[in-house]
């Protein structure tokens, strides 16, 4: 908890019960502190928590923003893959048509 702010006697109890429900990373910071003594200040418990919830959405928000590339990276894309070739696999298909189309040539 950040030492130097000075924190009137009757905002104690409900800043240090409000600073348990900020996220871990930002607890410590000296400016969510200010912010939410302001807040409790300005409107009371009701608005301190109002951006407490800003807080922990933008958390998620950046949760999920990193996800996705991560996913793109490890989801096992062909294309990066050096041992990949498309020519390979359109023989592949290819190659597939001729079997089908053999054995009714054979009956023929």
């Amino acid at each position: 908890m950040v030492k130097s702010l000075n924190i009137p006697d009757k905002f104690q109890y409900t800043f240090k019960r409000l600073i348990n429900l900020v996220p871990y990373k930002q607890r410590n910071e000296r400016d969510t502190h200010k912010i939410i003594l302001l807040y409790l200040k300005l409107g009371g418990e009701k608005l301190a928590r109002k951006y407490i919830e800003v807080l922990k959405s933008d958390l998620r928000e950046n949760k999920d923003r990193t996800k996705p590339s991560e996913k793109s990276n490890h989801a096992g894309d062909l294309s990066s893959d050096p041992n990949f070739s498309e020519d390979e696999d359109s023989k592949d298909e290819d190659s597939e048509d001729e079997d089908l189309e053999s054995p009714s040539k054979q009956i023929a």
